[in-house]
């Protein structure tokens, strides 16, 4: 079994480009796993790639939430999501909500141009049917 590489604080935060001060936060807070040996803090190379994977999954989806669930246009503004699919809650751009009328999501749309205006609980027996078909 191979040692894994320790780094100290100092070193985290001249690799990231970050201070001392945000990388002593990040492993008292534990959201940087370290060992403590002494009185000093060490962080493993497998530590700060988990670490760093964690984050990128973070960016990645918050970036992913942005998308407009009709026309799956990506947003950097919660604020231009402003409408959500009638029937799942997914939401839809201002664009697609206020230009094109829309009311449900790009997996919804199509059950609902197909079945005529009927009581809720008789739409959903419909929609119901018309996905296991």
């Amino acid at each position: 079994m191979d040692m894994p590489k320790f780094y100290s604080l100092e070193e985290i935060a001249q690799q990231l480009g970050v201070t001392y001060q945000l990388v002593y936060k990040l492993v008292r807070t534990g959201e940087i796993p370290s060992v403590r040996i002494g009185k000093v803090y060490r962080v493993t190379d497998l530590d700060m790639e988990t670490y760093l994977t964690r984050q990128r999954d973070k960016v990645q989806k918050s970036v992913t939430s942005l998308t407009c669930s009709r026309c799956g246009k990506s947003f950097f503004s919660a604020q231009s999501l402003t409408g959500a699919c009638e029937e799942c809650g997914a939401p839809l751009c201002i664009h697609c909500q206020s230009v094109a009328h829309a009311h449900y999501c790009k997996e919804h749309e199509h059950f609902h141009d197909m079945i005529p205006i009927v009581a809720a609980s008789e739409r959903q027996e419909l929609i119901k049917q018309k996905t296991q078909a």
